[in-house]
């Protein structure tokens, strides 16, 4: 599993741009400028706490369901198929789909993020970040994908919680980040996700392919054991 969660790890890494570019706006937008001085940096590590704990609940729902499969003897095709379409998808598309930031659910939690940004209290940063962890992205969507790989509820928060660690390093510098996102720049970051797109394919793959076959017959034919030497009467 450390393969697994470096995977997790590496794929927030790489998407950053892409979670800048969509939650970049958004984190600059917090209001913690109308929080007193001393309440500002936890305001800000509140929301990423949230967005970090959306993730984990999101990693729980799909690692009880990579359970279910496993024990169902279906976590094989389902790993083997869902890693063949990420890589398909990366090996063919040059974005994104559009259908993830116009997704019915990106509307319907944007009256709920607006409410909340117009109320500047601790509680409401970690709510934000909560609300903005559950947005359409198709990073995620990807680190979902990797979460099939740990077929249990902690399994699949931990990869999440991994995944969301990756992206920490730009989003609290985003700031910095957006100054030097060029069109040029943005281009060669850009290809880091269609990278850890890949990697988590085949390991998705080489995953299905190695997980245990369910129990057979195929001792049927092996001969019963006779014991020897019973005493005779």
């Amino acid at each position: 599993m450390i393969i697994g969660w470096t995977t997790a790890l590496l794929t927030g890494l790489a998407g950053s741009l892409h979670c800048v570019g969509m939650c970049g706006p958004l984190a600059m937008a917090l209001p913690v400028g109308r929080l007193p001085q001393h309440q500002r940096a936890l305001a800000r590590g509140l929301y990423h706490a949230g967005r970090l704990s959306a993730y984990s609940l999101l990693g729980a729902v799909v690692g009880t369901v990579g359970q279910g499969l496993l024990l169902t003897g279906l976590q094989r095709p389902v790993s083997i198929g869902a890693g063949m379409l990420l890589l398909i998808w990366a090996l063919s598309a040059r974005s994104l789909p559009g259908w993830i930031n116009t997704s019915p659910l990106a509307r319907r939690l944007t009256a709920p993020l607006t409410a909340l940004l117009r109320r500047p209290t601790l509680p409401h940063m970690a709510g934000l970040g909560f609300l903005n962890g559950l947005l359409p992205c198709g990073s995620v969507y990807i680190a979902l994908a990797g979460a099939l790989m740990t077929p249990s509820a902690g399994g699949g928060a931990a990869y999440l919680l991994a995944f969301g660690a990756g992206t920490l390093p730009a989003m609290l510098s985003v700031n910095l980040v957006l100054s030097y996102l060029t069109p040029r720049f943005r281009q060669r970051l850009g290809r880091g996700l269609p990278l850890a797109t890949v990697l988590v394919a085949l390991l998705l793959i080489v995953r299905g392919i190695g997980l245990s076959a369910p129990p057979s017959s195929a001792g049927a034919g092996s001969p019963i054991p006779v014991c020897h030497g019973i005493p005779s009467v």
